[in-house]
């Protein structure tokens, strides 16, 4: 499977916000990750599920969605009902 489109900005003095756009199909699977920072996730179409930690909680978004995860959060993002729209920003990358 092909993996998702995820183009990337970056702005502030030491390029520490960034916003990830990302377009993606059933089946798209993120790596289980953690940040050092924060990070917020918003479903602009489709649906996913969100496993954290590490595998133990699952829970599905949908359109309009938002998810704050702390720093630290260990957590992966699959796409289950398509096309998957989702902006994940990192207000502070620091």
């Amino acid at each position: 499977m092909q993996p998702p489109d995820i183009t990337r900005v970056f702005k502030g003095l030491q390029m520490e916000f960034e916003v990830e756009i990302v377009f993606g199909n059933e089946g798209n699977q993120s790596p289980e990750e953690a940040h050092e920072y924060d990070e917020i996730i918003v479903i602009a179409d489709g649906v996913i599920e969100l496993t954290r930690g590490p595998g133990t909680e699952v829970e599905r978004y949908s359109k309009y969605d938002s998810i704050v995860l702390p720093a630290g959060t260990v957590h992966q993002i699959t796409g289950i009902e398509g096309p998957v729209k989702v902006v994940i920003i990192h207000p502070d990358r620091g």
